[in-house]
């Protein structure tokens, strides 16, 4: 009998529990020992991907694996998630993982909950913000190495804000493992000490569902928890965390002014992707966020791919993931625009720190009957390798939505897939359409699809 998913996620628990308190001093280790550490890493890497990945022994193989640092990385060409979805096959380095594999797996796991795939991988989904579909496997070691990453933080806050560790943890969120977001959560949340609620949930359900569980901590998309702020200030909110986490979602200021104020604690900004997780967080009392540099390797640049120096908004990002090898990410452009900063940096922790990322934003659609829906509740029947892009348009009754296809597809199963998600969140009678197109149409000005658009809002009167 196959075990649980409960009990095959223990060693992955006990090895991340284990190394927390030690793993927690390099947030205040010197720059230079960080970026040793990473290029470590990225020589395994670069190594493994050269042996193992016919697509990358093609482009890597004027790299020499024993000398490469992460700061010339340029003769590499960038690799972008269309990149990712037509040479998939080719890219992974685990001759039993393909496409086919990955996406039924995938399917598997938003059907039944998480699941490791050949007793050793996690496969999530991507495209919320780019509305740009990817599927990523992750492995063992690589798994386990970006959750002691977001762990690291918290003996600073038990220190610090004199939390309890590891605490009472609350999540408003995905509600499908096939997420990075949840499935992380799922393998390296002590057991009994968190409480699930689905971001698709009515909005008195999700804060019926905190009352009752009364966590000190909350993990939520800045959306949401700037919604429940209000739900607070109403007095039907009764949860008084210590310390609010949100990422996935632009925090702007107005937000975290209204969150703070309402809950009397602060929010801890962090910035992450599904493909490299964790990317970079705020330390509490500064809107600042400080780079995780021992598992990426970052290079801003512009539209054209040159460097940008700090103080400059960059275009886009390209990012190398150095502790997954089973599915190398090596200079892969994230649309983000992303601002390093040339200020001193105030400690305590010693990553280079960014300027809040803003240049992602899904809105919530709201509808009569004060029905709440995240972006969320579109991810999921949306993100399939069928799909290369999506659009979404709220409309009165529900939302048309456009999408670009990689291959044929039933966009019947996808327009049913959504109307009951609606109704599940409280919608009575949602109308959706779904159909293909050739090319969806891009800003003019930034060369961006904007994936999710609401209704406009009625202006105050």
């Amino acid at each position: 009998m196959s075990p649980t998913y409960e009990e095959a996620r223990q060693p992955h628990l006990q090895a991340m529990l284990s190394r927390v308190a030690a793993e927690s001093e390099k947030l205040a280790w010197p720059l230079e020992r960080l970026h040793r550490l990473r290029d470590e890493r990225l020589r395994e890497l670069i190594r493994h991907a050269k042996l193992n990945s016919p697509w990358h022994a093609k482009r890597l193989k004027h790299i020499d694996p024993d000398t490469v640092s992460g700061g010339d990385l340029d003769a590499i060409p960038p690799m972008t998630k269309a990149d990712v979805m037509e040479n998939w096959d080719e890219i992974v380095t685990d001759p039993r993982l393909n496409l086919e594999v990955a996406q039924a797996h995938l399917d598997k796991v938003s059907a039944e909950g998480p699941a490791y795939l050949f007793d050793e991988y996690h496969v999530v989904t991507t495209g919320g913000s780019s509305g740009l579909t990817g599927l990523f496997p992750w492995d063992w070691q690589g798994w386990l190495e970006v959750g002691v990453a977001a762990w690291r933080m918290h003996p600073w806050l038990a220190r610090d804000l004199a939390l309890p560790l590891p605490g009472r943890g609350a999540f408003v969120g995905a509600g499908h493992a096939s997420h990075a977001s949840d499935a992380i959560r799922a393998t390296f949340d002590p057991p009994k000490d968190s409480c699930k609620v689905p971001v698709t949930m009515p909005l008195a359900e999700i804060v019926t569902r905190l009352n009752e569980f009364d966590a000190d901590q909350i993990l939520a998309y800045p959306s949401i928890l700037h919604r429940l702020a209000y739900e607070k200030q109403a007095g039907r909110l009764t949860i008084a965390p210590r310390i609010m986490l949100v990422g996935a979602e632009p925090l702007h200021p107005h937000m975290r002014e209204t969150i703070e104020a309402a809950f009397g604690a602060p929010v801890i900004d962090f910035y992450g992707t599904s493909e490299t997780w964790m990317l970079a967080c705020s330390y509490p009392g500064d809107e600042a966020l400080h780079l995780v540099e021992d598992t990426v390797v970052y290079e801003p640049v512009d539209a054209h791919g040159a460097p940008v120096p700090p103080g400059e908004l960059s275009a886009k990002l390209l990012v190398t993931n150095v502790v997954n090898k089973v599915f190398p990410l090596i200079r892969y452009e994230i649309a983000d625009e992303v601002r390093f900063l040339d200020t001193p940096n105030p400690g305590p922790w010693t990553g280079r720190r960014i300027a809040p990322v803003r240049g992602r934003h899904d809105d919530l659609f709201e509808y009569a009957g004060d029905v709440l829906v995240h972006p969320y509740v579109f991810w999921t029947p949306l993100w399939d390798s069928h799909i290369a892009q999506y659009q979404v348009r709220q409309t009165p009754a529900g939302a048309d939505v456009i999408v670009e296809l990689r291959s044929e597809y039933d966009l019947d199963h996808v327009r049913d897939a959504l109307v009951a998600a609606l109704r599940e969140v409280g919608m009575a009678d949602p109308v959706v359409t779904v159909r293909a197109v050739d090319v969806i149409e891009r800003s003019r000005v930034s060369g961006k699809i904007r994936t999710f658009i609401p209704l406009p809002k009625p202006r105050a009167v």
